[in-house]
């Protein structure tokens, strides 16, 4: 894949697939403005010992909290 924050490359992953729905899953904000800029749906992983997201990271993003815990919240309400 090219630069991780370059939205070149999820665009390639899109049309490479023909998946058109896509959520992406990333504890790098940049990474997930990349994606969405693609059409996908991102989400920041906000996990312990990563450098903490801003209050404007918070309101920009979705943020998913507790690991793999909250991914399945998020996925099974």
């Amino acid at each position: 894949m090219e630069n991780k924050f370059d939205v070149r490359g999820y665009e390639t992953i899109v049309l490479e697939t023909g998946i058109r729905e896509w959520t992406f899953f990333s504890d790098v904000p940049r990474e997930i403005a990349a994606a969405e800029k693609a059409g996908m749906k991102g989400y920041v992983l906000a996990r312990e010992g990563n450098k903490p997201l801003t209050e404007e990271e918070k309101k920009e993003y979705r943020v998913v909290y507790d690991g793999i815990e909250g991914i399945l919240e998020l996925i099974h309400g």
